[in-house]
């Protein structure tokens, strides 16, 4: 089954593209299509090819985009599509030009996100290879994109998929961005009943956050499970960008589910292979954060690696067994006695055994912290004064922070 670049005019109908010159030429044959990013193209353009570009590469430069025209119609390529926010005034030149070879020139929206674009097309190319009809091609749309990507994201935090050709095959076929590559996940506050990143919320919040990506440029997948968006995003970043695009991305989820959001950025990864283990230190950087009751909009999740070493020393048995025989009668004492001795055991240990400074924390008057002293080395029957045991303790307590 061969396409035709009528055939595309009508996949972009809905809104992604409209059709400006060079009408005469719909019946150009479509065997493939590739982007555009650099101004000097000429070699690498080939016979066939739908050649899309933001226009970035050759901004208010007419002669480039004349010499483009030019070029393509040479190489029997089969149209442009071209995004026009980057020129003041789109030459008319260019409109004649691509009327007189009968090269077709479309205009892309400007506020269409590229996935939007680009992935009914590459759909469209691939299923005229392999003979479809068109009329099952037009059934594949933006809906099963969200739902591929979906099930691609969870295969492979299941372990389902092993083998790195299947994961460049499948990422490749979903236009994933390549590695190495980033995961900004946004998560929601807690905030009684409600149903965030569900149904339309989570086809409007996929949308809106690509279009954040696509304002900088970068290419990206999002995927939505329960309160949490995964931002797959491509390309290297500073931390400085990097913070600045997770704010947009942060604004956009609050506008979108009425709901209070953060970011946690992880490291890059080389390979989706790793998304298990980057999906279980961000498990891991949400806990932090509520444990500690951090207030960050966006947080690095290398700057957690404290907490997360922690964390993974408080889960072993033994680590266990050392915090309950050092703070366990303290903090049965607590209980039956309503009292806060094991808080203020915490607080002494984090100002390094000064008993003012514990105090003036506590809001505590220097008698009764002398009082409450006197009754932590009782209970456990140690010296508050020995730094060797203090620090003991002050581990103990610090750990057992991440055991509850």
């Amino acid at each position: 089954m061969e396409l035709y670049v009528k055939d595309i005019e009508k996949i972009w109908s809905s809104g992604g593209a409209s059709l400006v010159a060079g009408k005469n030429g719909l019946m150009r044959k479509v065997e493939s299509y590739d982007m555009m990013e650099q101004p000097k193209m000429k070699e690498w353009l080939r016979e066939h090819v739908l050649l899309i570009t933001t226009g970035y590469a050759i901004r208010n430069d007419k002669e480039a985009l004349l010499e483009l025209i030019q070029n393509m119609h040479e190489a029997n390529c089969s149209a442009l599509a071209i995004k026009t926010r980057f020129f003041d005034d789109f030459p008319t030149e260019a409109l004649q030009l691509a009327d007189q070879l009968a090269l077709p020139l479309f205009f892309l929206n400007n506020n269409a996100g590229f996935q939007d674009i680009v992935f009914p097309v590459m759909v469209a190319v691939v299923e005229a290879k392999n003979q479809i009809h068109m009329d099952a091609r037009y059934r594949m749309g933006q809906q099963n994109k969200l739902e591929q990507d979906q099930k691609l994201f969870l295969e492979l935090l299941t372990g389902k998929i092993t083998q790195e050709e299947e994961v460049e095959h499948r990422t490749f076929a979903l236009h994933w961005p390549p590695v190495p590559a980033r995961v900004i996940t946004l998560q929601l506050e807690e905030n009684g009943d409600y149903s965030p990143l569900l149904e339309m919320k989570r086809e409007i919040q996929i949308k809106e956050s690509l279009r954040v990506l696509e304002k900088y440029y970068i290419q990206g997948t999002c995927v939505c499970r329960k309160k949490s968006c995964f931002c797959i995003i491509g390309g290297s970043c500073s931390e400085e960008m990097l913070k600045k695009i997770s704010l947009e991305l942060t604004e956009k989820t609050e506008t979108v589910n009425n709901c209070a959001c953060f970011a946690l950025i992880s490291q890059e990864i080389t390979g989706y292979l790793m998304l298990p283990e980057i999906y279980q230190e961000i498990t891991e950087g949400f806990r932090i954060r509520k444990m500690k009751k951090q207030k960050q909009t966006v947080v690095f999740l290398k700057d957690l690696q404290y907490d997360r070493i922690l964390l993974h020393i408080a889960q072993q048995e033994e680590t266990g067994q050392f915090v309950q025989r050092k703070l366990g009668p303290l903090a049965e004492y607590d209980r039956a006695h309503e009292s806060a001795l094991l808080e203020t055991l915490d607080v002494l240990t984090q100002k390094h055994g000064s008993r003012k400074l514990a105090a003036e924390a506590l809001y505590l008057h220097r008698n009764t912290m002398a009082h409450r002293i006197q009754k932590i080395q009782e209970i456990l029957n140690t010296d508050l004064d020995d730094m060797e045991e203090l620090q003991e303790l002050e581990f103990a307590c610090k750990v057992r922070r991440y055991m509850q």
